[in-house]
């Protein structure tokens, strides 16, 4: 199991049967995915913590792998949680999905963390475009999945990869690693 084992042991069926609680703003139909904040004054529970994992993880597969094919979902999915479980790595699905380097302006006159463009692990959150989920049904049937990987329902089809990248580009970084795996349109790699 990844993440918090004890954790995950105790809300494995909880998390497969939960689906994200979606609002929809009547002005423009767009929906928004609510995700639990941590209060100060107390601790958040069990539950939260793996619902708030587990949008993060669907959300990193509905941009870097929507229009793959399931196992090619699941592949992004892994290699999200095998960098959860590498010491090179944050050691949290959220910390992961959104490491990047960001724009030290924004955070001083703006108070905000923008990410730099292109300066993030995974590109989709820092390509200058929407990072709003608008295929609702897409997004479930993700986050459905993502909790099941969570859960250890499937197994490693990357062969432990922590790095893909998309068949057409060619990235310097990849002459390092070990190619594991070809799933649809991306090539996976582990130290």
């Amino acid at each position: 199991m990844y993440i918090v084992e004890d954790t995950l042991a105790m809300l494995g069926a909880v998390v497969l049967l939960t689906t994200a609680s979606l609002f929809y703003d009547k002005s423009d139909e767009v929906p928004t995915v609510e995700v639990p904040v941590v209060v100060v004054d107390r601790v958040p529970s069990f539950y939260e913590i793996a619902q708030r994992e587990t949008h993060c993880l669907a959300t990193n597969m509905y941009f870097e792998a929507r229009g793959e094919s399931f196992e090619g979902k699941k592949a992004v999915a892994f290699v999200t949680l095998n960098r959860v479980e590498s010491d090179s790595f944050p050691n949290d699905v959220c910390s992961v999905v959104y490491q990047a380097q960001y724009s030290s302006w924004w955070k001083e006159n703006k108070d905000r963390l923008v990410p730099i463009r292109n300066k993030c692990q995974f590109s989709w959150y820092c390509d200058g475009k929407s990072d709003s989920i608008r295929n609702t049904t897409e997004y479930e049937n993700l986050y459905r999945l993502a909790s099941e990987v969570i859960v250890g329902k499937h197994k490693d089809n990357t062969g432990g990869a922590e790095y893909y990248h998309a068949d057409h580009v060619y990235p310097e970084w990849r002459l390092a690693f070990n190619k594991t795996a070809k799933i649809d349109s991306h090539i996976f790699y582990r130290i």
